[in-house]
């Protein structure tokens, strides 16, 4: 009777794990078809543009919250701008683990994330927009936690920020996304379910990385899951290697399918978020042409007044740009601060003669630095 008890949890446990579902995105591709949400006009450009350096992509999250526990801390947010900057700039230290085979296709796509400083309405705000409900879970892969009229918030304007929805998802959904032009603007964005969102390492999920974010977000820069069409290499990737389905868990190298090696470690597959490591060449390539082709607004339209190339004044040289160790203001008698992506103040500091900074303290990255009422954007090596 014991070990009867002891299989019958064991079959309950496994069949829980089993059901929660990676991403739906595609359920939900599927949901807008029935719906009749669906554009399928949408023309998919064929033109590639050339890589002129770093993006910078300004987001908006939106806490939905009914509990406490779904009212997730800054904390947990700012670790998930984090592992996108990582992830989308090749900085994120799983990269070692990639297998030889792969190691001369991994992609930089070249994308900053920050956090707006400013709301629609050019107010001052944190970039995180706490909002109650009186809803307790949402429905995964519907589009409620977008309309307030449903419990949800609606989006600030989605051609000029990049909208994250957090909410507490039911049906075991982690999240999912909307891909470039198939949906009416006021839907469009990503949704990840409060638990999985930034990096939480005292959850035991095997999702506490904030992996599901960097997912979610290659499907809203039109990346495709490398296994929707089997073996047919249907994914507009040949570096990605054809998958006839997706690779949970945290499976040892190498993996054989459709008579290769599996990319089981790549950002779009399904494995464990320990387990995934690396976009592609052509990935990365495909989402900056999604992001020019498809949603230029996210860095220069004259309409959103929010992008980070907007806060630049030029008047003030600084330099060296990027600068590993002194970064030099040409500028005497002058108060700076330097922010990070997130808006959080690192240094305050007044400069007399000695107008060069240390700042060899400060991690790899992009910050703003204030001088005198002057903004100014610096790359940290």
């Amino acid at each position: 009777m014991r070990l009867y008890i002891l299989l019958l949890l064991s079959i309950v446990f496994l069949t829980s794990f089993s059901q929660t579902k990676r991403c739906s995105t595609d359920e939900y591709l599927e949901s807008l078809k029935s719906k009749g949400l669906y554009n399928y006009n949408t023309q998919r450009i064929s033109v590639n543009h050339s890589y002129t350096g770093n993006y910078n992509i300004p987001v908006v999250v939106h806490v939905l919250y009914n509990t406490d526990e779904q009212n997730i801390s800054d904390a947990r947010i700012y670790s998930q701008i984090e592992t996108l900057n990582n992830d989308y700039n090749a900085l994120n230290t799983e990269l070692v683990e990639v297998p030889e085979e792969f190691q001369s296709v991994i992609g930089n796509v070249g994308f900053n994330f920050f956090l707006v400083q400013e709301d629609m309405n050019g107010s001052p705000c944190s970039g995180i927009n706490r909002v109650y409900t009186e809803v307790d879970s949402f429905l995964g892969f519907t589009d409620d936690m977008k309309k307030s009229e449903n419990g949800g918030v609606d989006a600030w304007n989605t051609e000029c920020f990049l909208n994250i929805w957090v909410c507490n998802l039911s049906g075991n959904t982690l999240g999912f996304a909307t891909m470039p032009d198939i949906v009416t603007d006021d839907l469009d964005g990503v949704v990840i379910d409060y638990e999985f969102f930034g990096v939480d390492l005292s959850s035991s999920s095997p999702y506490n990385l904030g992996k599901t974010g960097t997912h979610e977000v290659g499907h809203y820069f039109d990346l495709e899951h490398p296994f929707s069409g089997g073996c047919s290499d249907w994914d507009g990737c040949d570096d990605t290697p054809s998958t006839s389905s997706p690779t949970y868990g945290c499976p040892s190298y190498p993996q054989l399918s459709c008579q290769t090696n599996n990319m089981s470690m790549n950002f779009m597959d399904y494995t464990d978020d320990a387990c995934m490591s690396m976009f592609t060449t052509c990935q990365a390539q495909r989402m900056q042409d999604a992001l020019l082709n498809y949603r230029p607004g996210l860095i220069n339209s004259s309409d959103c007044a929010i992008s980070l190339e907007n806060y630049i004044k030029p008047p003030i040289l600084v330099y060296p740009n990027p600068v590993k160790n002194l970064l030099c203001i040409e500028n005497t008698n002058s108060y700076i601060i330097i922010n990070d992506l997130y808006g959080r103040e690192l240094l305050v500091n007044y400069i007399y003669d000695n107008n060069c900074l240390d700042v060899s303290g400060l991690a790899a990255g992009t910050y703003i630095l204030s001088v005198d009422h002057n903004t100014l954007q610096f790359i940290k090596n």
